[in-house]
């Protein structure tokens, strides 16, 4: 086997995510569990945490950052649960972190029993 075909030679690429620095081999892998794949060891560190991730941060925008849609929309939904009708505004409320900007949120609820009757029969 010549030089340029060695196991020192190989060239691999391993998602930063995964990736792992082992302190005793010193050996850069993608072992999915907490000993080195190389040497057995423990000693692994995880790359992606001592960068911080930040790579993925800069990478260029995709063409669907510069797509954008605009929306309106109706719902006429009778008798949600209370707790349907919670998720139902928190979700409508995270319209504004999406990046859009919402220029009017308008919700009509009222009740679809009367409360007053149930708690008395209750």
């Amino acid at each position: 086997m010549n030089e340029a075909t060695s196991s020192e030679e190989r060239v691999g690429a391993v998602p930063l995510l995964n990736a792992v620095f082992c302190v005793d081999c010193e050996t850069i892998s993608n072992s999915p569990h907490d000993v080195c794949t190389i040497c057995g060891n423990r000693s692994l560190i995880s790359l992606f945490r001592v960068l911080g991730g930040t790579l993925r941060e800069h990478k260029p925008p995709s063409t669907a950052d510069y797509v954008k849609y605009s929306l309106e929309l109706t719902a006429h939904v009778h008798e949600i649960p209370a707790r349907g009708l919670n998720v139902l505004i928190e979700l409508l409320t995270r319209l504004a972190e999406l990046g859009g900007a919402v220029e009017c949120l308008h919700l009509n609820v009222e009740p679809a029993i009367d409360a007053q009757r149930v708690l008395k029969v209750a």
